[in-house]
């Protein structure tokens, strides 16, 4: 019994020893964790010195810049009034800029104004001059009654006159002279499609003023015999006119000009006696304008002819 007992007691130390072994190396190996923390922290603890004394030592150099600063500061404060001009011309040249600006804005507008104005002026007189020469006109017929009358008698005599010399005697060549500077002019003017087009355009405005009776008028009261009467003159006239169509060159588009004209004077001279049947003379713009670009069109052709020859 006594045996047991020691041995329990002994197994009891054993494991004391062992736990107490056990325990100093736990704390051995906390000890050495603990100073190797503590070296850490020491040299952390060193840097941060290291750097406070770099911080304190750039904070003493910008005091001292901050100092000098001061010092310069200073020295130019009595330049302050200068720096205060400077700013205050800066100021008032942003000032004068904008107000430029605003008045080359209000300018602007101002002159749009004033051409609108003066568009309205300007058509105003030239309704205006309308109306008084009109109204002259309307005077001088009053007061001149017959003699104004034979005046226009003696104009229109006059340009008949003229027409029966060109058809009796011929046509001067200068007339196709000054018809060869026109045509010229045309063609700087319009190339080969736009001249096509352009014929185009007339030849349909031709067209439709036949269909809507634009040719000539006449004061018959009766419908047929009015209707009669403005078919033969407008027959006539339309006769004349694609002849030359069929007889125009590049050269006689002068002479052929004139000859229409001529025609229209004579036909319209002798539809007095037809209770004054005469042809329109928006119908005679558009037979000579037609004329005029069939010139050109055979111009063009003959010259992209003799360039083709040519290259």
């Amino acid at each position: 019994m006594w045996m047991i007992a020691v041995f329990a007691l002994a197994i009891a130390l054993i494991l004391q020893f062992l736990y107490s072994i056990q325990v100093r190396k736990q704390l051995r190996t906390n000890i050495r964790s603990l100073q190797e923390n503590l070296d850490h922290s020491r040299a952390k603890l060193a840097e941060y010195e290291t750097q406070t004394h770099d911080l304190n030592y750039e904070l003493t150099q910008l005091r001292v810049q901050v100092s000098s600063l001061k010092t310069d500061l200073n020295k130019y404060l009595k330049y302050q009034d200068i720096c205060d001009i400077e700013q205050y011309i800066i100021s008032r040249t942003l000032q004068a800029e904008n107000f430029v600006e605003m008045t080359k804005v209000d300018a602007s507008i101002m002159i749009e104004d004033i051409k609108a104005y003066i568009e309205r002026v300007k058509d105003y007189i030239n309704r205006y001059q309308k109306q008084a020469l009109q109204n002259v006109d309307e005077q001088a017929r009053e007061k001149l009654k017959g003699y104004f009358k034979q005046a226009e008698e003696q104009q229109r005599l006059s340009e008949v006159i003229t027409a029966l010399e060109h058809k009796i005697q011929g046509y001067p060549t200068t007339l196709n002279y000054s018809a060869d500077h026109f045509m010229q002019q045309l063609i700087d003017d319009f190339n080969q499609h736009d001249a096509v087009k352009r014929l185009t355009d007339i030849r349909e405005r031709i067209e439709q003023a036949k269909q809507q009776g634009q040719i000539a008028t006449c004061n018959y009261v009766d419908d047929s015999r009015r209707n009669t009467t403005v078919e033969l003159i407008g027959m006539a006239f339309n006769s004349k006119a694609d002849l030359y169509l069929q007889q125009l060159t590049a050269d006689n588009l002068g002479e052929l000009l004139q000859a229409l004209r001529d025609d229209y004077v004579l036909i319209n001279f002798k539809g007095t006696d037809l209770s004054q049947a005469h042809i329109l003379e928006s119908y005679l713009e558009l037979r000579l304008e037609e004329l005029k670009f069939a010139a050109v069109l055979k111009q063009l052709e003959r010259t992209q002819v003799r360039d083709e020859q040519m290259g």
